[in-house]
């Protein structure tokens, strides 16, 4: 679990909350990673953020390097608008890499987006996604990770990237900065195709 909370008071009084979750288990065979990201701000009291990010996902082991997936990912937002973004999929993976350092491995597959946007129309359509999922320890206290989601769909393609570096202080107490970036090839009217989130947080590990 990770969290940060910075404030400020003064000329400008903001404050903000960010909570996240990794959490996962894996049998031999089967695995499960629920991934949660909440983020809330206010600024001299009016409320500019308060999102939703999520990615449930089962997996399933073919042999040791070819797999089978189901996922469901999306975002809840409230601010500046109430919107949603949701995905339902399956598909297939490959680990291109497994090491006890080094993890690599990419997937694909087909399901159906479900969203409730600023537009008039909202979606309801079939749906293509693309992933990978990285993660390198550089050294026993520093290790990168960098996760990619892509969902295509006739009306949008939405891209969702989180990269981190992780910084172990403790065997159960880590500092980690980050960027999580979600970009539209077709915004709505009056809103930016990319929006980043930068992060530091602290993170438990149980």
């Amino acid at each position: 679990m990770s969290l940060q909370g910075p404030a400020a008071s003064g000329n400008t009084d903001t404050a903000s909350l960010g909570i996240g979750a990794d959490l996962g288990y894996y049998d031999g065979t089967n695995g499960y990673k629920l991934q949660l990201g909440y983020q809330y701000s206010e600024n001299d009291g009016t409320t500019d953020e308060d999102s939703l990010l999520y990615d449930l996902e089962y997996t399933r082991d073919f042999s040791a390097s070819y797999f089978g997936f189901a996922t469901l990912q999306g975002n809840v937002k409230s601010i500046p608008f109430d919107t949603s973004d949701n995905f339902l999929g399956f598909g297939a993976g490959y680990r291109i890499h497994n090491t006890a350092d080094v993890y690599w491995a990419v997937q694909a597959g087909v399901g159906y987006r479900v969203a409730d946007l600023t537009s008039a129309s909202d979606l309801d359509e079939g749906t293509f996604t693309l992933g990978s999922d990285y993660s390198n320890q550089l050294s026993e206290t520093l290790d990168v990770t960098m996760d990619t989601d892509i969902v295509s769909s006739e009306s949008d393609t939405v891209v969702y990237n989180d990269l981190g570096l992780n910084v172990a202080m403790t065997e159960v107490l880590a500092l980690r900065t980050s960027v999580v970036t979600e970009y539209h090839t077709d915004p709505d009217a009056g809103l930016k195709d990319t929006n980043n989130t930068y992060g530091v947080s602290l993170v438990f590990n149980f």
